[in-house]
């Protein structure tokens, strides 16, 4: 049965000092930070939300953190306000339609959207791109008790710093398809990625996702 899970998507993003200073440099104000963790944020230029960007470097190679990422059941132990999580289709490793529920704080409903999955491994190139899009398409129909979200796009990339050791980021801008009070958006645009990325460090230390990967811990 699906419970809650999370509606923000995520997006991760991993560059180079110099790309990241680039990013920063595009309206981006900090507004939290803590366990080598640092969120920022900005206005969106199309929705009410701000757009969020959290970055942060993970002991762990990328391909050990992709398989956390393909590991869809496994997101409401660390994605930030992720309570549960459905998987529609999978054609392949690299492709999947997931269902996400996010439970916001009351008196806010929860938000609903799917999800469309496709991961592009650019090996010759050392990184790992990962593009979600919402789709308008009810392959699950819409409930009362949900507000339905239909626009999210966003990119996950990953790109090794070391032998073991990845520099993330995770971008997002959505459009939560209704009208949230500011102070529940601004603390979920703060703590969501916070949240996610310290949960990702703590989920790849798990033994499991070495194996998955190949790689001996």
């Amino acid at each position: 049965m699906i419970r809650h899970v999370c509606l923000l998507v995520l997006v991760l993003f991993v560059s180079t000092g110099q790309t990241f200073a680039g990013e920063i440099g595009q309206g981006w104000k900090p507004a939290k930070h803590g366990d080598g963790i640092h969120v920022y944020t900005r206005p969106s230029a199309d929705s009410p939300s701000d757009d969020f960007l959290g970055v942060t470097d993970v002991d762990a190679p990328a391909k050990v953190i992709l398989e956390v990422f393909r590991d869809t059941p496994s997101f409401p132990q660390w994605f930030g306000f992720c309570w549960d999580i459905l998987l529609i289709s999978r054609t392949s490793e690299n492709h999947e339609i997931v269902y996400f529920i996010l439970a916001t704080p009351w008196p806010v409903s929860d938000r609903d959207m799917i999800i469309d999955v496709v991961i592009d491994n650019r090996k010759e190139q050392g990184v790992t791109v990962i593009s979600m899009n919402a789709l308008k398409e009810e392959i699950v129909p819409e409930q009362k008790k949900y507000v339905r979200m239909t626009k999210l796009i966003g990119k996950a990339i990953l790109t090794e710093t070391g032998e073991r050791s990845t520099h993330v980021t995770y971008e997002v801008n959505s459009d939560p398809a209704g009208y949230i009070p500011a102070a529940i958006s601004n603390m979920l645009s703060k703590d969501q990625p916070y949240l996610t990325l310290k949960g990702l460090k703590e989920m790849v230390k798990n033994d499991k996702y070495y194996e998955l990967a190949g790689i001996d811990r």
